[in-house]
């Protein structure tokens, strides 16, 4: 009995912190976002990709197709009672927190599930709290000042990060991101034995909302969940068919989404008329940035390289973490080896997708080194190193985002 109390109390107290770093964390990026827009038009300041999204809430020509309407949706409705930077920044804010709240619900069912028995089970909940709210602020690696590595012009670009602050669309998406990753990689487990309607559809349409805010996820998503369904077709000879049939039913109202959202960016009546569409090419665009992608691939993976170092057998074991990989993979491969033609090469549109890579990475990495630093016969040494490295992302992103939050431009950084 008073141990139940004991439990209860102690989650009480970490809903209460955790809603009041919810708080906080809202009104810090609100604030973040209501300064991009503004200062939207003026240079050097608060340098964005917002201006674009206001002129689409209001109704303006942008110069852009955004065929994917949550994010404006919600924007337009706050526009009802406020002006547009408020309404603009207030939807971005709020979509963004969801997600802190879908990867908080997350995180600290699987803490409790690898503390359940263990004197760490009880403070579960307070270790997700940290774990969700730092994979906000966790950034790429960089060297203090002006320092630079050899081939690397910027400390952002090329490199890039789980958090681009500039870019409000990726951040809206993240509720709906999160959901999908998770409730796919639980159905990779099952979906060869039985079938879960009902989970089913939640995936299906989570991952809807997810392409309906912003596609750059779902594209990773899709193809790295398509590539593993089709190996275990052939694996199996065909023998899994029908239970796959009936998952892939849940991508269809998604696919669909896409063919609209590829037509209205792609297609003759487009902006960008019969000069856009997809290209390929060897790194095309992400030479544009960086003259070192080896470094720069070990700068935005520099925990999750470590992690895998002293894990590799969790690749074998671990769907959630074999499939993050898998899905890591993809996303670098996308990024690689295409890029949108016309006006819009530049813009490095796929790196959104290998952004989002790199954020499930960290959250899977994560999951791994917490399960192990429960372990009472984990090597203590080994595990303070990858903290280490934890805290080095954590510390840069903070320094990252403080540069951004102060105005400065993330493109000069």
């Amino acid at each position: 009995m008073l141990m139940a109390e004991k439990k209860g109390r102690t989650d009480r107290i970490t809903l209460i912190v955790f809603l009041l770093c919810l708080a906080g964390y809202t009104v810090l990026m609100y604030r973040l976002f209501y300064l991009q827009a503004l200062h939207c038009g003026i240079r050097d300041i608060y340098i964005s990709d917002i201006k674009a999204y206001l002129q689409t809430i209001l109704g303006l020509e942008s110069g852009y197709d955004f065929p994917y309407p949550i994010y404006f949706a919600l924007g337009k409705f706050f526009l009802l009672f406020t002006n547009v930077a408020v309404a603009g920044a207030l939807a971005a804010a709020l979509l963004n927190s969801l997600g802190v709240v879908v990867l908080f619900c997350y995180m600290r069912k699987f803490l409790k599930d690898y503390g359940k028995g263990t004197a760490f089970g009880e403070y579960a909940g307070f270790a997700a709290l940290f774990l969700s709210f730092s994979m906000f602020f966790i950034s790429m690696l960089y060297l203090p000042g002006n320092l630079y590595l050899p081939g690397m012009g910027h400390k952002y670009l090329g490199t890039f990060t789980p958090n681009p602050y500039h870019n409000i669309t990726y951040m809206a998406t993240r509720p709906f991101a999160t959901l999908a990753f998770f409730l796919y990689v639980r159905i990779l487990d099952y979906y060869e034995e039985r079938t879960d309607v009902k989970e089913f559809v939640l995936f299906g349409a989570s991952l809807l909302l997810t392409t309906m805010t912003k596609p750059s996820y779902t594209l990773v998503l899709v193809s790295t969940a398509g590539l593993l369904m089709v190996w275990r077709l052939f694996k199996r000879r065909w023998k899994n068919f029908r239970r796959s049939l009936y998952l892939g039913f849940a991508f269809v109202p998604t696919f669909i989404d896409l063919l609209y959202q590829f037509g209205g960016v792609f297609g003759k009546n487009s902006l960008v008329g019969d000069e856009g569409g997809i290209g390929f090419g060897i790194a095309s665009v992400w030479k544009l940035y960086t003259a070192n992608i080896p470094c720069s691939v070990a700068l935005a993976l520099g925990f999750p390289l470590l992690v895998l170092l002293f894990h590799t057998g969790e690749i074998r074991k671990n769907t959630l973490y074999r499939f993050s990989w898998a899905q890591m993979a993809v996303s670098a491969g996308e990024f690689f080896g295409l890029y949108e033609k016309g006006y819009r090469f530049a813009d490095a549109n796929f790196s959104w997708g290998y952004m989002h890579g790199l954020f499930f990475m960290f959250v899977a990495s994560l999951l791994v080194l917490s399960k192990d630093t429960m372990k009472k016969s984990a090597n203590r040494c080994v595990l303070c190193l990858q903290w280490l490295l934890y805290g080095a992302h954590l510390i840069c992103g903070a320094a990252y985002f403080l540069y951004v939050w102060r105005g400065n431009p993330y493109h000069m950084f």
